[in-house]
């Protein structure tokens, strides 16, 4: 896979994972209040493991971001003449 593809898949993920969270706390609460105490609660561990996923894929979209920037640019053309450090 490459890194826009990489980036175009993370960015749908992290963007549709919370939908995905909002229909899952929905559910839960209307089985709760059908008093299906079971699925609720089925529900809401399946809303906490879509979150964990979230944050996951949150940090590596930031990564691959990272990746994105740098990629194409050698290390001599990131820092500019002022930059440098002085030598002794």
């Amino acid at each position: 896979m490459t890194v826009p593809k990489a980036i175009q898949f993370l960015l749908v993920l992290v963007l549709g994972l919370p939908l995905l969270q909002t229909v899952l706390n929905w559910a839960g609460g209307l089985l709760r209040g059908m008093d299906d105490e079971a699925a609720a609660e089925t529900l809401a561990q399946l809303h906490t493991g879509v979150g964990v996923v979230w944050l996951v894929t949150l940090v590596g979209l930031v990564v691959m971001l990272a990746l994105d920037s740098r990629h194409g640019q050698p290390v001599d053309e990131l820092t500019s003449a002022g930059d440098e450090p002085d030598r002794l």
